[in-house]
C-alpha cells in the first residue's frame, strides 16, 4: 500500500492560507473587540465587525467633517513655549516632542475624545461640536436620534481627504450614516456620551493610551478614522 506524504513546499503552502482564515474568521466574530483585533493586525486600526458595508473615502470625509474641528484642549499644566528645541525646556517629552495646551488649525483637523475642557483662564474652554449637536436634547439617543441630528450638523472640508466637497455636496447617505451609527452603538439600541467617546478613542490607533491628561486618547485624525469605517483614506475622489 502507498503511503502519501506532504512535503515541506506543500506544508508552507498551506499553511499561511489557513493562518488567514483563522485572522480572518476572528476578526469577523462578533465577540472579538477592536483592541484584540488591533493586536492581531499589529496595530492597524480595523474594521468594527458592527459595520458591515465598506464606506467611500468620499463619504468618510462627509461624517468626519461634521464633527472634526480646528482646536484642541490638551493639558491646561503646559505654559508658554516657543518650540525652538532648548535643551532645557520643561515641555519637551522623552521622544523630542512637545507637550501642548491648545492646537490650533486652519481647518478642522481633529475629532475631539472629550466632552469638554475648561482651562479657567484666558485660554477658555472647548465643548466639543459632537457632543453639543448630537446630544442636545439629552441621553441616550436612538439610532434615528443620531441620524437626524447627525446629518443637520454643518459640514466643514477637513484637512486630510484627498479630494474636496462643498458644503452642498456633503449630505451622506443613509448608508454611510448607519455605517457610522454601527460602529458607534455596537449592538446597542441606543447611545450614550459615554459610548461615543470610548469608541471615538477605539479608533486612535496611537501606542499612546494616556493621552496628554491620563484620559485615554484625546482626539481622532482622518487617518484613522477613515480606516475604522473601512475606507482608504488616501483614496482620491
Amino acid at each position: 500500500r502507498l503511503r502519501k506524504t506532504m512535503s515541506l513546499s506543500q506544508l508552507l503552502l498551506v499553511l499561511p492560507c489557513t493562518a488567514y482564515h483563522i485572522q480572518h474568521a476572528a476578526l469577523r466574530s462578533p465577540s472579538t473587540s477592536i483592541s484584540q483585533a488591533r493586536e492581531m493586525r499589529s496595530g492597524e486600526p480595523t474594521l468594527s465587525a458592527a459595520v458591515s458595508a465598506v464606506v467611500s473615502a468620499a463619504e468618510a470625509a462627509m461624517l468626519f467633517g461634521r464633527m472634526a474641528e480646528a482646536r484642541l484642549h490638551l493639558d491646561r499644566d503646559v505654559g508658554a513655549c516657543c518650540h525652538s528645541a532648548c535643551s532645557d525646556c520643561e515641555w519637551r517629552t522623552p521622544g523630542g516632542g512637545y507637550r501642548f495646551d491648545v492646537l490650533k488649525a486652519m481647518q478642522p483637523k481633529w475629532l475631539p475624545c472629550y466632552v469638554e475642557r475648561d482651562f479657567a483662564d484666558e485660554r477658555g474652554s472647548h465643548t466639543t461640536v459632537w457632543s453639543e449637536l448630537l446630544f442636545t436634547n439629552g441621553e441616550p439617543i436612538d439610532r434615528s436620534q443620531f441620524e437626524a441630528a447627525f446629518c443637520a450638523m454643518p459640514f466643514q472640508m477637513p484637512m486630510g481627504p484627498k479630494g474636496t466637497l462643498k458644503q452642498e455636496q456633503a449630505m451622506p447617505s443613509a448608508e454611510a450614516v448607519g455605517a457610522l451609527w454601527r460602529f458607534l452603538a455596537q449592538d446597542s439600541t441606543s447611545l450614550s456620551v459615554k459610548m461615543m467617546r470610548a469608541r471615538l478613542q477605539d479608533m486612535n490607533s496611537d501606542e499612546d493610551r494616556d493621552g496628554a491628561v491620563g484620559e485615554g486618547p484625546d482626539f481622532v485624525a482622518w487617518k484613522d478614522f477613515a480606516k475604522a469605517l473601512g475606507a482608504a483614506p488616501f483614496e482620491r475622489w
